[in-house]
């Protein structure tokens, strides 16, 4: 009698404190807690097939790609050449390091299909490649959010950024809208799309973030550093234009001016932060949080940064490199999003925000390239996908799909972590296979 009463008090307890922190929380996510790198925790991974579909297959991808609510499922770009998307129903998880061990997907839900080509509009600026997507749901169904660059734009001149696959069930044939163009310039909107976690919204003005980085030729179009540019999709999705420039509330960027790190060479030998070899691929302000955590590579950390020179293995650069052949690494970058609220209110510089935390980002799958290709995030799972570009040697001597690695946002620290499973929705790990060495 006495241990039911005892379970009841503290059910009611727990329900009371429950309460009290969502309010207080949801009044106030500035109070909410950062993420350090160690609270991002993997969770399982799967293997694409590298057979032709339609137009393209995924050897070569860069490894852009949104999620699919609706059919759990991603749409990924295929061969750089092509820059084609399909669609690939995802299999069940396998948490293991070993790359024999992962599920492969099945042939693709829609084949790869193109769409820069397809733009109502046609291509004037002659943007080649996808660097962000994000399913949206239209008022007629779902639709595909596309952004877009010039891989080699010299002049920098270049403006238009983003089209709408009107019909994200039908990538072959259905209408194409577009180019729209974000403000903010080209070459600091045109990658990665996120939404803002609803708590968030009020404060950052709108519901989603686009952003983009340095990384890809002619480093003074870019964002030297990772960018945050928040937008609401409303202006383009349903809209009966078919140009238009679409608002942006600046909240993160940087410039060859205003640069994250000023010894982009890395000449002092002590520029751990951003080099000429830095790229972020993908971010988001991670639910429950007050942090936008951003992904990608980086490299010259140690060795420094050449152009065109000749690496210590003997390898002739075409480009900027590291000295060292092997300095290289998967990389992240953590902001606090409260010096972003800052930015909006112009209270500091849009480059004068410095990450709280940074540094390598080992995946299970770090192959050659240390390259993290893109991203996409489940609101209602929790579940983070990255791709690791040429990641997948096992399919054939020429053969080179990425993986894609799946990560949950987990807070380790006892009081952060309570006040973590109280603020974010955190699912069971279903639908995930572990492996037996994992296990162990």
């Amino acid at each position: 009698m006495f241990a039911s009463w005892l379970r009841l008090v503290r059910i009611v307890t727990i329900c009371c404190l429950f309460s009290g922190s969502f309010f207080t929380l949801h009044a106030a996510p500035s109070n909410a807690p950062l993420l350090t790198i160690n609270d991002v925790r993997y969770i399982g991974a799967f293997r694409l097939p590298e057979d032709t579909f339609g137009v393209s297959s995924l050897n070569y991808s860069q490894g852009p790609m949104a999620y699919y609510p609706s059919h759990h499922s991603i749409l990924i770009v295929g061969h750089t050449y092509e820059q084609a998307i399909a669609e690939f129903a995802i299999p069940r998880l396998v948490k293991s390091t070993n790359i024999e061990d992962l599920n492969m997907a099945s042939a693709p839900l829609q084949f790869f299909s193109s769409v820069i080509d397809r733009a109502s509009n046609g291509n004037p600026q002659a943007l080649d490649s996808i660097g962000g997507m994000l399913v949206f749901d239209g008022p007629d169904g779902p639709q595909l959010l596309v952004n877009a660059y010039e891989y080699y734009d010299a002049p920098g001149d270049n403006t238009q950024t983003t089209l709408i696959v009107r019909d994200a069930d039908d990538l072959a044939s259905c209408a194409v809208d577009g180019f729209y163009s974000f403000q903010g310039g080209a070459g600091h909107t045109s990658g990665w799309i996120s939404p803002v976690p609803p708590e968030w919204i009020p404060e950052i003005g709108a519901s989603y973030i686009t952003g983009q980085s340095s990384g890809i030729p002619i480093i003074s179009r870019c964002s030297v550093g990772p960018s945050a540019f928040a937008f609401d999709p409303a202006e383009i999705i349903g809209a009966d234009s078919t140009t238009a420039t679409i608002s942006t509330i600046k909240l993160l960027d940087f410039s060859l001016d205003h640069p994250l790190h000023d010894d982009l060479y890395n000449s002092s030998g002590t520029n751990d932060l951003w080099t000429h070899l830095s790229r972020v691929t993908y971010g988001l302000i991670v639910p429950g949080t007050r942090t936008y955590i951003t992904f990608g590579y980086s490299g010259g950390h140690v060795s420094g940064v050449c152009y065109k020179c000749t690496q210590d293995d003997g390898n002739l650069c075409g480009g900027y490199c590291a000295y060292e052949a092997d300095d290289y690494y998967q990389y992240c970058w953590l902001w606090d999003v409260n010096d972003l609220i800052k930015v909006r209110q112009g209270r500091i510089n849009s480059y004068d925000v410095r990450p709280y935390e940074y540094g390598k980002f080992p995946t299970p799958f770090e192959c050659s390239t240390h390259e993290i290709g893109g991203g996409a995030y489940d609101v209602e799972s929790g579940k983070l996908y990255l791709t690791i570009q040429r990641a997948d040697s096992e399919q054939g001597t020429y053969s080179n799909p990425p993986i894609v690695v799946v990560f949950r946002f987990e807070m380790r620290g006892a009081q952060s972590h309570d006040q973590w499973q109280l603020y974010a929705r955190q699912p069971s790990d279903e639908n995930i296979a572990f492996t037996k060495k994992d296990a162990d």
